[in-house]
């Protein structure tokens, strides 16, 4: 039986707090919010959430000072602006946002994360110099000590790349993610057309919250990913292309040390299939890592449909090398399964649902595993055109199977979110 102990004082407090941010987004809800240009719109946010975390710290109990307690109650309020811009050229669609977290029990892990997400799409502006080509580019920022999951939104508009969340999940750490993404394409004829593009990716980790452990320590990593190759248009739906897909990656441990670097080289052929409700892609091929001088088959399968207006589905299979940062640098052979449905039960209630495995061969020696599952159950309701509240459940095994550290353990987080959104 988990008992949350909330001292009178602070509990009382937290409750204060919660009443008035709660107020303002109602009060707030109610009034209009003018764009600021006829093509340019931007639109606050504001949140308020709490939620019980059967382990804050992310970790096994044995690896802890005897005694320390697992879970606590926390609170959440934070805002966020998106700024959505359209003109003849240019689509944007950019939001910065954070939140300051509280703990009941534990308010020396306080803390605040913040965020920078979004698109810049410009396939209209290099139309006008070469009829039907395409250029996007990407931003995914955050900060959080949170060790973030690797479970996507089934009606996620934003695409993130996926070289970081592979489900490797480490202890708890100030954590700062980046990946900018430049993708485009160029038509040589009516046809066939040359696709490619550029990712960077930045992971840094801070010192290990909850005290350190031997054999535990997280690599800081930049990662180089550049990929292109021809895609011929078979119908108006299907397609075929031939990948080169190669990742440079720069890598030290976070406390300091020798600075190693791990290639990874794929060649793939790539068949999508697109209609309007639903998209298939399949992608096959072998990668080779250096210096180990490994060569593995890999590949993936994504379907993402809309089988009625109020539903949809998606599935991901894969198999791909990724880098390792948490217990072991270098790279790891990600095995990644993931399901998602959502249905919107009517126009004002919706119900969303994840689960994904993540299998990791921790790489060269493939006996040495990290695996990690993820389900997560998601009821949402449009309170008022502005304001949505969400009840959610989120639960985790995590597994380390390695020669010099083992562990195994469960993590439970259950809550509610309040979300104002004015647009």
């Amino acid at each position: 039986m988990v008992v949350i102990r909330l001292s009178c004082r602070r509990s009382a407090r937290l409750r204060r707090s919660l009443k008035v941010v709660v107020a303002l987004m109602l009060v707030c809800g109610g009034l209009p919010w003018a764009s600021v240009h006829a093509e340019t719109k931007i639109v606050p946010s504001m949140n308020v959430s709490g939620r019980y975390d059967s382990n804050i710290f992310a970790r096994p109990a044995q690896l802890l000072v005897p005694g320390t307690q697992l879970g606590d109650f926390v609170t959440s309020t934070g805002g966020a602006l998106r700024l959505l811009h359209e003109t003849r050229d240019i689509e944007a669609n950019i939001a910065v946002g954070g939140s300051f977290n509280a703990y009941v029990d534990h308010s020396n892990f306080n803390y605040f994360n913040a965020n920078v997400r979004g698109y810049l799409k410009l396939d209209r502006w290099v139309d006008q110099y070469v009829r039907g080509a395409q250029l996007q580019i990407t931003e995914n920022f955050s900060y959080t000590p949170e060790t973030p999951g690797f479970i996507s939104g089934v009606r996620e508009t934003v695409v993130t790349s996926d070289g970081f969340f592979r489900g490797i999940q480490g202890f708890r750490a100030n954590t700062f993610l980046n990946t900018t993404s430049v993708t485009g394409s160029y038509p040589v004829s009516r046809d066939l057309s040359l696709e490619g593009g550029y990712t960077f990716g930045l992971r840094r980790v801070g010192r290990i919250q909850g005290g350190a452990t031997p054999g535990v320590s997280f690599f800081d990593t930049n990662t180089h990913t550049w990929f292109g190759g021809p895609r011929y248009q078979l119908t108006r739906n299907d397609s075929i292309a031939a990948l080169y897909r190669q990742t440079f990656m720069l890598q030290e441990r976070s406390e300091g040390g020798r600075v190693f670097t791990t290639n990874l080289v794929t060649l793939a052929g790539d068949y999508t299939k697109v209609f309007q409700d639903w998209k298939l892609s399949v992608e096959g091929g072998v990668t080779f890592i250096e210096p180990a001088g490994r060569t593995f088959p890999s590949g993936s399968i994504q379907i993402t449909t809309q089988p009625e207006r109020d539903t949809v589905l998606r599935a991901v299979i894969s198999r791909e090398a990724r880098p390792s940062y948490f217990l072991q640098g270098g790279a790891t052979i990600s095995h990644l399964g993931l399901v998602g449905i959502s249905h919107r039960i009517y126009e004002r209630l919706t119900l969303d649902g994840s689960a994904a495995y993540g299998y990791n061969e921790l790489f060269p020696n493939t006996n040495q595993t990290f695996q990690n599952f993820t389900s997560i159950a998601r009821l949402s309701y449009k309170i008022t055109r502005s304001i949505t509240g969400d009840l959610s459940y989120t639960y985790t095994t995590i597994k380390s199977d390695q020669s010099t550290l083992d562990y195994l353990f469960s993590r439970h987080q259950a809550g509610f979110f309040l979300r104002a959104e004015w647009d």
